[in-house]
């Protein structure tokens, strides 16, 4: 008997390692979204954000709806240390990363120096078609700003951060299995903070044209999945990264948990009827076999956020497969977020994974959009039920949810998360915090979002106060503002943001040690950092 104790000790442990914290997020999609809640408001709208091919883009693309990021072209070079004629080679796609993997960052509160020996780098990247606005002769920058290595090699490289630095390419699943092989290196040891996600831009004509002789493009340029009128995906744009550590680790550190990864998996679709064809086997392989590594079953899901592209071949083969690992006698929930962003590939896997996260956030399934009727195609069995309306995320029902994502290249991925979990830390009330920027200008309108975001519970106030004084990298132009109330905070704010002297706002230089040592560290959300961007292109805009 004590073996056998000794025994489930050893599995709860190894278990214990196994599950991965979210302990940071930030993201990028269409309609104008760039955070998280800006992001949930756009589920339960179930709107949908897709459009014309934007104007300021170089050599437009065919009249095919997408769903487009706004000023994908912009990028506060100055703030990475890059210069105007590099920045203009680079890929977009890479500034775009640079910018949201600092956002990850910041939402974690965890300066990226402060983990610098320590964290690896995991993108998922598809889109080349930055390639085709190249020069007749490229130079240097240009050859580095453009291969897929350079999009992760960068991210550690600017950011200083020393452990592993892979870029993946396994098309539509790339970012979903680029959070696999970081949830695996965090458990082998190799790093012990991860950045993981994947960016998908679509930045010239050929793509979409080559997409489109597949026949796998809605004609309509609507994504409607699992509905019987769905012909199709549109495709989007997008970008997600996660700040990922060992959950004892995250604890042990005082982080805010966002959500657990109870266990990923990848696999492939082996010699199925066709190359680029789904296989319903492998599918309801992958699902159970992540079940059982991470000792849950199918009753323990609640939600999955399924691939869902709407297209006549994929949804009935994802929920046949879906149904068989995750059906019975019970009903769970099944969504696709492409009906309100489009498809965005290679970035598709991290932002279904967000949308789970905020799924268990809230214990809120969000209506499904541009869903009318179940496709005849999907025989409708084991209980999954498409939401019309939002619904209660029924604990009775399985208090996990899931996240697929299945490349053209037959790499399937898959992850089961649970919840937030809450914070045991609270933080001694404060008489000041620091407020950081590159740039004087970007000082300003720093101040004016931290006034505008200020909390005014006292206790909330302290907890804003250790988040940006122990969570943020200290940049070029720094302050102190004295303040030990709220209302006192928000006065030394607005002077600052308007650029007015207050007792209560002390400059500081270089070497100037913070005037108080914050006691504790508690992490909320605070606005992020005011990107002081603008276009870079090789191109003449349209």
């Amino acid at each position: 008997m004590e073996t056998i104790r000794s025994l489930r000790a050893e599995l709860n442990a190894a278990r214990g390692t196994r599950r991965i914290a979210v302990v940071g997020a930030a993201l990028r999609a269409p309609g104008g979204i760039k955070d998280r809640a800006g992001y949930w408001a756009a589920l339960m709208a179930a709107d949908d954000l897709t459009g014309n091919y934007p104007a300021d883009r170089p050599k437009p693309g065919p009249a095919e709806r997408g769903g487009y990021l706004t000023d994908a072209l912009a990028f506060d070079a100055d703030f990475f240390g890059i210069s105007p004629r590099e920045a203009r080679n680079l890929d977009p796609q890479h500034r775009l990363l640079l910018e949201v993997a600092w956002e990850a960052f910041e939402d974690a509160a965890i300066p990226p120096e402060t983990v610098a020996g320590s964290a690896g780098v995991y993108v998922g990247i598809t889109g080349q078609d930055h390639r085709s606005w190249a020069e007749e002769d490229p130079s240097p920058s240009w050859l580095i700003g453009n291969g897929h290595c350079f999009a992760a090699g960068r991210l550690a490289h600017t950011l200083g951060l020393g452990g592993p630095a892979l870029a993946i390419d396994t098309a539509c699943s790339s970012s979903l299995v680029a959070i696999h092989q970081a949830a695996r290196a965090l458990t082998a040891g190799d790093c012990d903070v991860a950045l993981a996600g994947g960016v998908n831009l679509i930045l010239g004509p050929r793509s979409t044209m080559d997409i489109s002789r597949t026949s796998a493009l809605s004609p309509d340029g609507r994504c409607r999945p699992f509905d019987a009128s769905a012909n199709g995906f549109v495709r989007g744009e997008g970008c997600g990264m996660l700040i990922l550590k060992r959950l004892p680790d995250a604890e042990r550190d005082g982080d805010r948990v966002l959500g657990v990864i109870e266990g990923v998996g990848i696999n492939h679709d082996g010699n199925s009827t066709g190359f680029t064809a789904p296989d319903v086997d492998a599918q309801r392989r992958l699902i159970e076999s992540v079940l059982a590594t991470s000792g849950r079953t199918c009753s323990d899901v609640g939600y999955l956020e399924a691939h869902g592209t709407g297209t006549a071949l994929g949804d009935p083969i994802e929920l046949s497969a879906a149904a068989e690992a995750l059906g019975g006698n019970r009903t769970w929930h099944v969504g696709s977020v492409k009906s309100v962003i489009g498809h965005t590939e290679a970035a598709a896997g991290v932002l279904g994974l967000l949308k789970v996260l905020l799924v268990l956030e809230h214990s809120t399934v969000p209506p499904q959009g541009g869903f009318g009727k179940l496709n005849p195609r999907i025989e409708e069995r084991g209980g999954f039920v498409v939401p019309r309306s939002a619904v209660p995320l029924d604990a009775a029902a399985g208090r996990l949810a899931a996240v697929s994502s299945f490349g053209m290249s037959g790499t399937n991925a898959h992850a089961l998360l649970s919840g937030p979990v809450p914070a045991a830390r609270r933080v001694e009330p404060t008489d000041g915090f620091l407020v950081s920027a590159h740039t004087d200008e970007a000082l300003r309108a720093l101040a004016d979002r931290y006034a505008a975001a200020l909390p005014d519970d006292d206790a909330a106030f302290a907890a804003f106060a250790s988040t940006v004084t122990r969570g943020r990298t200290r940049l070029r132009k720094a302050v102190w503002a004295k303040a030990g109330t709220p209302a006192q905070a928000r006065e030394a704010l607005r002077a600052l943001a308007a650029g007015v002297p207050d007792a209560r706002v002390q400059p500081l230089t270089d070497d100037d040690a913070l005037p108080e040592p914050h006691p504790g560290r508690m992490v909320v959300t605070v606005p992020g950092y005011p990107w002081q961007r603008r276009p870079f292109s090789l191109q003449p805009l349209s």
